[in-house]
């Protein structure tokens, strides 16, 4: 319990409490005054919740103080981390993706079910810093794709426009030519059949002269085309 004792007139009268007082009245630094003001008492409240709470991102925290895997600042941790660790120990672990060797230090513990609060041993794996982000970025992409507004049905497959480049083995360009010429659909999603895509620049310029061969040059005066010698 922290006591009360006269302090220099400058510095909060709590033992051990080398702050300002800026509170003159009470003769408590911000943090002190505060407290006694919330709880009656310049002590620290000590606020535990008991068992697992729910993490902002969907996991589950676990009350553990006296952890290995403890951080400093938090008396909790990860259930899954304390779970995999109760089941494997302290490792060195092998990537579960890419075999790589990881340690505590460096790796993360993957929900083979992408389901974040299913803690159950046969569901934790282990990941290096690599695989463990990819594997959210290919979560994500797909997620996107699927929401995505622009998407085809095309010979029994919907895709987006991404996915039908990928599968066809076209750029994407060369789908949006095709739907804005109006094609039908199903050859819109077809594979190649030749030369497709839009026609070169040179034919589309309307009112512009023929470009004179290589050698040649025009004599506006003369209106007659020579040989550059």
């Amino acid at each position: 319990m922290e006591t009360i004792q006269n302090q220099p007139d400058d510095n909060c009268r709590v033992t051990g409490c080398s702050g300002a007082a800026n509170r003159k009245g009470a003769g408590l630094c911000e943090k002190h005054y505060m407290r006694q003001r919330r709880h009656g008492s310049t002590d620290k409240a000590l606020v535990l919740r008991p068992g697992l709470i729910d993490h902002s991102h969907g996991y589950k925290l676990a009350h553990a103080p006296d952890h290995p895997l403890r951080r400093a600042s938090s008396n909790r941790v990860y259930e899954h981390r304390v779970v995999y660790h109760a089941e494997h120990g302290d490792g060195p672990f092998l990537c579960h993706w890419c075999s790589m060797m990881v340690t505590w230090d460096d790796m993360h513990v993957d929900h083979l079910n992408d389901t974040k609060d299913d803690n159950s041993p046969d569901n934790l794996v282990a990941s290096c810093a690599v695989c463990n982000p990819k594997r959210g970025f290919d979560k994500m992409a797909a997620t996107h794709r699927l929401r995505s507004e622009r998407r085809y049905t095309a010979h029994g497959k919907t895709m987006c426009l991404i996915e039908w480049a990928r599968y066809l083995n076209l750029s994407r360009n060369a789908i949006e030519y095709r739907l804005s010429a109006g094609w039908k659909i199903d050859d819109v999603f077809s594979p190649r059949k030749g030369r497709s895509g839009p026609a070169s620049r040179r034919h589309q310029e309307v009112g512009t002269a023929a470009r004179p061969p290589v050698g040649y040059e025009i004599d506006s005066h003369q209106m007659r085309t020579e040989m550059v010698r």
